[in-house]
């Protein structure tokens, strides 16, 4: 009888069964749900780009599937033209360093080269570099990060670039354990899941624009309280778990199982009930969002300026929760847009 890893185990187990996902609007319903104005001219011209990008059929097409235009218009909503453009390049960037670090999992030396570089081409866009390092990197993709950095150095102060870098940074790095995870044969536990999560969900990078995306800039005591940490953990997780419900059934015909939604199967063996945990932490989530904001807004000394810059980031990280539903259920990339039922659930066999 041949041995199966956990994994593997958990894999057989899950194949054939139904999964249903209720419709998870209603959850953030009270939260603000936009599109950016500047879209459906930005996409036609971000397609050109990756038409005509140095890669791969397959990565193109998955980049198409994407659409990282949409994507950044559900999160961005309100960003002005010339910074939505930059977003999107941003993401472009992440999706393509994030694909190709995890191609590199199983090759550690050239992954760790991969991730030294990355960080002095980040301290050199951002003009945060403390002496002259070559950067060891070829690849156009990656390098277009120079660009990026330039626009976010030139609308960023140097707090806040610092800020961003540190976020920067712990992504890049903390892509060690997420290769490590992968090419594990267990499941972590659920608290191991959401601490290495939290770090390899590359949130850090993308929540680092938030002041860039809503043009302001946050007083740095509420930067640096534990109330705004909270906010971003918050709103990482609830990110997180949406991605893993929708993207569950991709993932696992990947033959990837690292999910919270495989590991509390793993824990209760009913996909029924690891669903609706998943859904009842979720609303429990938005309750802790939406507590920590009146927080922010009532219990720190603010200007009535500054109210307005803290409640426009408040806003943003909603939008960045209910955009991502809305582009999940949109895009190409999960599958499930023909899954969808007409009560709003998803119901796809694995």
């Amino acid at each position: 009888m041949p041995n199966h890893s956990e994994k593997e185990l958990v894999v057989k187990r899950l194949k054939g069964q139904k999964l249903v996902i209720p419709d998870m609007r209603p959850i953030f319903a009270h939260w603000p749900s936009e599109q950016n104005e500047h879209y459906h001219t930005v996409k036609d011209i971000i397609d050109k780009q990756i038409a005509e990008q140095p890669m791969k059929d397959e990565a193109r097409t998955a980049f198409y599937n994407m659409n990282p235009s949409l994507l950044a218009a559900r999160w961005w909503p309100r960003s002005s033209e010339g910074n939505y453009r930059v977003l999107v390049d941003l993401i472009i960037w992440f999706a393509y360093w994030d694909d190709l670090s995890e191609s590199l999992a199983a090759d550690p030396s050239a992954a760790e080269a991969l991730r030294n570089a990355t960080k002095v081409l980040g301290r050199q866009s951002l003009g945060l570099a403390t002496s002259e390092e070559d950067v060891d990197i070829s690849n156009p993709l990656i390098l277009d990060f120079k660009r990026i950095g330039e626009k976010i150095r030139a609308a960023y102060d140097e707090e806040q670039r610092k800020t961003f870098l540190a976020h920067f940074e712990k992504y890049i790095d903390s892509t060690r354990l997420e290769g490590e995870a992968d090419l594990s044969d267990t499941l972590p536990t659920l608290k191991r899941y959401w601490e290495v999560r939290i770090l390899t969900s590359g949130m850090g990078i993308l929540l680092g624009v938030t002041e860039f995306a809503a043009e302001v800039k946050l007083p740095r005591h509420i930067v640096s309280s534990a109330a705004y940490d909270s906010l971003w953990t918050t709103t990482i997780v609830i990110n997180s778990i949406v991605n893993d419900l929708i993207s569950f059934k991709k993932e696992m015909k990947a033959g990837s199982v690292l999910s919270s939604v495989a590991i509390l199967f793993e824990q209760v063996d009913s996909l029924d009930a690891a669903v609706q945990m998943s859904v009842a932490h979720l609303k429990i989530l938005v309750g802790e969002f939406d507590r920590t904001a009146n927080v922010l807004l009532s219990k720190f000394p603010l200007s009535p300026e500054e109210i307005e810059s803290v409640s426009k980031v408040i806003d943003t990280l909603r939008m960045v929760n209910t955009g991502n539903l809305e582009w999940s259920l949109q895009a190409k990339r999960y599958g499930v847009c023909d899954s969808i039922t007409q009560t709003g659930q998803i119901e796809v066999v694995l």
